[in-house]
């Protein structure tokens, strides 16, 4: 009897031991199950804050590779197919924008300008006629003449070497000091919208030019007028003898406009008044045309024949 409690009493303990080892093995499986999972979350969660933080740096790289090129706009005007305004991208070159603008004229000075150079938003680029480069001629002189007596002029033996911003093109203003392609540009320009310069000094009318930019300029330059007058700084020489003379009662348009000072508007004014009035009968008469002031007249004077 006491073995068989025995052998009840060791089935026992054996069956308790087995229990308590299958609970125990139990328990650790389940805290280390516990253990893994946090720090699974902690870079579940660390994962997705730092996707956040890529997304709006990502979303901003993408819009600005999604942004349009910007848009230049530029007017071109003289000797060209189709003068205009024209849109480019903001990296054109001037070559293109001839291209777009149909290509030169026959007549275009395609010497002076600079086709590799990047154009500029909002700019006027002008296109001159290659005949203005060749041997220099009196403005005013009757189209007839300047076109089969070619007529040139000499300056005194002080002025040589002096650049006459009234012919020069844009690479011989290029060479005065402080004068760069753009304000080359610009004088030229500026020559072709109010008339040829009645002096030196007045350069100062040209944007980009100053009164120290002025003072480096004007010992390099003249004023040549027409019928071979001058400026040289301050003063103005008057050749003995005038040539290039316009007739005011017989002069078109164009003819009108080698008056120094005046330009399209004066010259049909000019025109219009001699339709109305009948002819001029002295050179003061003229002083009755709207916008001929005193100091005009007398700068276009010596121009002036009356027939």
């Amino acid at each position: 009897m006491s073995e068989l409690f025995a052998r009840y009493r060791k089935a026992v303990i054996t069956a308790a031991g087995v229990i308590v080892f299958i609970v125990a093995g139990m328990i650790t499986m389940l805290l280390t199950d516990s253990g893994n999972e946090q720090p699974t979350q902690n870079q579940e969660s660390r994962n997705e804050s730092a996707n956040q933080n890529r997304q709006p740096q990502n979303e901003s790289a993408s819009q600005e590779s999604s942004q349009p090129p910007k848009i230049l706009y530029v007017y071109i005007t003289g000797e060209i197919s189709k003068p205009g305004v024209y849109k480019l991208s903001e990296d054109a070159r001037i070559f293109q924008l001839v291209e777009m603008a149909g290509g030169f004229t026959p007549k275009a000075d395609t010497v002076s300008i600079n086709l590799a150079e990047n154009v500029a938003d909002g700019s006027h680029i002008h296109i001159g006629r290659k005949d203005s480069l060749q041997s220099p001629t009196i403005p005013g002189m009757p189209a007839n003449v300047r076109a089969n007596t070619p007529v040139t002029y000499s300056q005194p033996q002080s002025q040589t070497g002096h650049v006459n911003i009234n012919t020069a093109n844009a690479s011989e203003l290029e060479k005065l000091p402080g004068v760069g392609a753009v304000t080359a540009q610009r004088i030229i320009e500026y020559r072709n919208q109010h008339g040829n310069f009645s002096r030196p000094e007045d350069l100062i009318n040209v944007k980009g030019i100053g009164k120290s930019k002025l003072a480096q300029i004007l010992p390099h330059v003249t004023a040549m007028n027409a019928g071979g007058s001058y400026s040289a700084g301050t003063r103005v020489i008057q050749p003995q003898s005038t040539l290039g003379q316009i007739d005011i009662n017989r002069a078109d348009q164009k003819q009108l406009e080698g008056l120094t000072g005046v330009g399209a508007v004066t010259a049909k004014r000019i025109i219009e008044y001699r339709n109305q009035h009948g002819r001029f009968t002295k050179p003061e008469d003229l002083l009755k045309v709207r916008g001929i002031g005193a100091a005009k007249l007398n700068n276009m004077r010596h121009q002036i024949l009356i027939r």
